[in-house]
């Protein structure tokens, strides 16, 4: 286990033993989740990243909304 220390404006470095065994490079994007575990930190490529269940199901309620505004405001 590698012991890593967040800096000033929470900036962290990953030593290189993990970048080189995640093959990331700068400029490489993380996705971060909080679990019950604690912080995963995930590689993503940002062309193909889908969004998660639960952003999906918050965007997918935000078009249900506006869906039924309109709806009301074309039964006028």
């Amino acid at each position: 286990m590698t012991l890593v220390r967040l800096r000033r404006a929470a900036q962290l470095t990953l030593p290189q033993d993990i970048r080189e065994a995640a093959r990331l490079k700068e400029g490489d994007y993380l996705e971060a989740e909080v679990t019950d575990a604690g912080i995963l930190l995930r590689p993503v490529n940002i062309s193909s990243r889908e969004p998660t269940p639960a952003r999906e199901a918050e965007i997918l309620a935000a078009v249900d909304e506006a869906r039924a505004s309109h709806a009301a405001q074309r039964r006028r």
